[in-house]
């Protein structure tokens, strides 16, 4: 088998378990009806370099809410509660607000 097919056969399975791993976390997710998921997922496959990039880099700013949180000057206690709560959520899947699950 020549090179170049071997290149592309690994391109391949490369982009298949990226857009598996993006589809598998967005199934996980709770933010978003089943329709919404199943919309994100066609993006995903459909286009599928860019699309799995694009719902990656949603999913991780959702997972990461408190960084932009809009809420106008909230009462320490509740930001503190509401923090704890994302961790709680997020940390069976490794995205807990602070530590684990990537870079800022």
């Amino acid at each position: 088998m020549p090179v170049s097919t071997e290149i592309g056969i690994g391109l391949i399975a490369a982009v298949g378990i990226g857009n598996l791993a993006i589809s598998v976390a967005l199934l996980r997710c709770h933010f978003y009806t089943p329709l919404q998921k199943l919309a994100q997922s066609a993006v995903v496959w459909l286009i599928p370099i860019l699309g799995a990039v694009g719902i990656w880099a949603f999913l991780r700013a959702q997972y990461k809410w408190e960084k932009y949180d809009t809420r106008a000057f909230p009462e320490r206690t509740q930001k503190g509660v509401a923090i704890e709560v994302s961790n709680a959520i997020h940390d069976g899947f490794g995205g807990g607000a602070e530590g684990g699950g990537g870079s800022d």
